[in-house]
């Protein structure tokens, strides 16, 4: 085809229109085909940026969503534990009660009982997630609780009917001369050999301690307070560390048996069995925004829980269980502050999540408006515009074909 003068306008116009058109069908193929508005930027030059500050926002969402995740479930994983707790403390509080009736205590072997219930203690404390031991605090890694620290060390403690100070002579507990031997441990685990002389004639209870606590080697200690804190002052002979202790009588002496020395689990509170640090955990829920969640092995409620189960694991003798019981009833009542104080954790942390749930599926709708075609619309449009440019083709030939020739014809 020659384009002359007179056909040049109509012919550029045309072929252009065509050119056009055809660039419009492929560009709604493309979009047809993959679902996208384009294949880079480019094409979506007036909401690139809008498009890039949204996905970045959205890929931080998507953390602090598996940040509170996974929080949540360690939350959720203490809060289990600590339920579990709960019943066995309660469980025990029955069986001690029963114990103590004249008529039930020969039913309940306390001591086994009581020793399959610190073992499940123990356990609950050393809950693990993931690798991680989540009643530890900051030193996750390794368990929170020593199982071979868990029970309260040995102690001797006298006798509840005696009304003793440390003013009270020997000679008024009809003692006789001889000597203490104390193999007990210091605070590095070390055993220790106390050996303590004493005079039935001049010495009284206050020269026993400080024979004892003056001892260079620092392996035993001794005092005078009731069982538990509470009651009666008795004489009390306990490690420095968390081990055993083991006292013997020699030179003919029968302090021991006057006093009525008996070998007990130590009523003092401890954590010594306590592995962990007191880093509270931390976790990062929005830009400005962390929780500090979690309970730590060495809290109180745990302590009276681990130190009731541990005496009434280790005597029979009924003050002494009195005292169990006291341990484990206060725990009783202060493990629902520990069970509260988990669940408004976790309230805070799903108050994050909700937000940031909300706001995911805004981005990734805004996402898909830039990003994305209605294909059903697409494929109209796509058929409106071959069809235009199929008519465009039938006119560019058409007017080929224009002559004076044909015209006059």
């Amino acid at each position: 085809m020659v384009t002359r003068v007179a056909t040049f306008t109509n012919h550029n116009l045309l072929s252009d229109l065509a050119l056009r058109n055809a660039a419009r069908v492929t560009d709604l193929q493309n979009q047809a085909s993959s679902g996208y508005k384009s294949r880079d930027y480019s094409g979506i030059a007036d909401s690139t940026q809008r498009l890039l500050n949204l996905e970045g926002e959205y890929t931080r969402t998507e953390q602090y969503l598996r940040n509170t995740t996974q929080s949540k479930l360690r939350l959720q994983s203490m809060e289990t534990a600590v339920d579990s707790m709960m019943t066995i403390a309660t469980e025990m509080k029955t069986l001690l009660i029963q114990a103590s009736s004249a008529n039930q205590a020969d039913d309940v072997n306390i001591q086994n009982e009581a020793r399959q219930a610190m073992e499940q203690i123990a356990n609950l404390l050393n809950t693990n997630l993931d690798g991680r031991y989540l009643f530890a605090g900051g030193r996750s890694e390794e368990p929170a609780v020593d199982t071979d620290k868990i029970y309260a060390p040995d102690n001797y403690m006298s006798g509840s009917d005696l009304n003793i100070s440390d003013t009270t002579t020997l000679a008024s507990l009809g003692v006789t001369t001889g000597q203490l031997q104390i193999v007990s441990t210091d605070v590095d685990g070390n055993s220790v050999t106390t050996n303590v002389n004493y005079n039935a004639a001049t010495d009284d209870i206050g020269d026993i301690m400080d024979a004892i606590n003056s001892d260079t080697t620092n392996g035993a200690i001794a005092s005078l307070r009731g069982l538990g804190g509470s009651g009666q002052p008795r004489l009390n002979i306990e490690n420095v560390g968390n081990g055993s202790i083991t006292i013997t009588e020699t030179g003919g002496g029968d302090l021991l048996g006057r006093l009525r020395m008996e070998k007990i689990p130590n009523p003092r509170l401890d954590a010594d069995y306590y592995n962990g640090d007191q880093q509270v955990l931390k976790a990062r829920v929005d830009d400005q925004y962390s929780v500090s969640y979690g309970i730590l092995a060495d809290n109180p409620a745990f302590q009276k829980l681990v130190q009731g189960i541990s005496i009434a694991a280790g005597t029979e003798d009924q003050d002494a269980l009195v005292v169990s019981l006291g341990f484990i009833t206060d725990a009783i009542d202060q493990l629902p502050n520990v069970q509260g104080q988990i669940g408004l954790d976790i309230a805070n942390i799903e108050r994050f999540e909700g937000r940031h749930e909300d706001f995911k599926i805004f981005a990734a709708q805004a996402i898909s408006d830039i990003e994305t075609v209605d294909i059903p619309l697409t494929l109209a449009e796509l058929t409106q515009h071959e069809t235009a440019l199929q008519a465009s083709f039938i006119s560019i030939s058409r007017a080929s074909e224009l002559s004076l020739a044909n015209y006059l014809r």
